[in-house]
């Protein structure tokens, strides 16, 4: 992808493409709520297929096999999480604890990115260059005095609007409106996916393109989370977001995103986490998680998938600064 634009008015509003995870807006979200969360009680070794974080009625053992690795995770990992899994067009659905909110951090500036192209939708324009730009900037590399711009045009009456019209009704924006802060949840991110990925009657062919354009441009630093895993030649989009609290090295680290073009088909995946001790163990957890989802939808060809550990890409270990954007 590229990061060429046009100017000065007319941005790239690119074509529609193919049509990338039919039928999972809604019932991804749905089915993720009635799954709920899997007993805090349970541990790996203990784990009997009762109360399954995933569920298929197709693809069990992919779904088993999720599940399986999920409880590993929250046997041996100390970590909070919230986790999601739409694929095989809505069959196969996880939830864990997928309906919890978790401070948003960077993952939050795709709701401003959705705010910005749905308002643009409701106004019948193109983005602006100016507004381009500062898009471009904020998702490909979280870049907070764009997001700051962008969020204080738009203002939180607008933000609460898109969210109305998304259906996220769980989604909570900060008081005083800081991206980082906002509360999110697996579930209704998995939605948000869905309507940058899939035909809806809220973001046009034009908007989801453009939103998916950005979010496959993420530099390379920033590629770690969902991808992790993935098989090569795979299709991803992502955003991340990691955050620690005020003087402490307890950190939030999230990651959201998509794949496509593999034999799986499309699928997405949300993965919050809070209570981290370190960046790198909030990206380990976060990684450890997406292996698994992509190992189980690949389960004949596992020589296909590139380890993510220890091969990601060397992470900014600083503060992604968006409780201030």
């Amino acid at each position: 992808m590229t990061n060429a634009h046009q100017s000065p008015a007319a941005v790239r509003l690119l074509p529609p493409g193919p049509r990338w995870w039919p039928g999972l807006a809604a019932g991804g979200a749905a089915a993720l709520l009635a799954l709920g969360a899997v007993p805090t009680t349970a541990h790996a070794d203990e784990y009997t297929g009762t109360d399954p974080v995933c569920r298929s009625v197709l693809h069990p053992e992919a779904a088993a096999a999720i599940s399986a690795a999920v409880a590993d995770v929250r046997a041996e990992r100390d970590t909070d999480f919230g986790f999601g899994v739409s694929a095989f067009d809505g069959d196969l659905t996880c939830g864990h604890q997928a309906d919890q909110g978790y401070d948003a951090a960077s993952v939050g500036k795709v709701i401003v990115l959705g705010t910005l192209l749905w308002h643009a939708q409701e106004e019948g324009r193109a983005l602006t260059e100016r507004e381009d730009e500062l898009a471009t900037a904020m998702i490909t590399v979280s870049d907070n005095d764009a997001t700051i711009e962008l969020r204080n045009e738009l203002g939180r009456a607008r933000m609460q609007d898109f969210l109305d019209a998304a259906g996220m009704p769980n989604t909570v924006l900060h008081p005083e409106n800081y991206t980082g802060l906002m509360k999110i949840n697996a579930a209704e991110e998995l939605r948000l996916l869905g309507l940058v990925t899939e035909e809806n009657d809220v973001l046009c062919a034009e908007s989801r393109a453009y939103a998916r354009e950005l979010m496959g441009d993420v530099t390379d630093e920033q590629r770690w989370g969902v991808p992790a895993g993935a098989p090569e030649g795979a299709e991803t989009i992502n955003k991340n977001g990691w955050l620690p609290y005020d003087g402490t090295d307890i950190w939030r680290v999230n990651s959201i995103g998509a794949v496509d073009g593999t034999s799986a088909g499309p699928y997405r995946m949300a993965i919050l986490t809070d209570g981290n001790a370190g960046m790198a163990y909030g990206v380990e957890t976060i990684e450890l998680l997406s292996a698994a989802v992509h190992e189980a939808l690949h389960a004949d060809e596992p020589t296909a998938l590139r380890s993510p550990l220890p091969g990601s890409p060397e992470l900014p270990l600083t503060s992604d600064g968006s409780d201030r954007a």
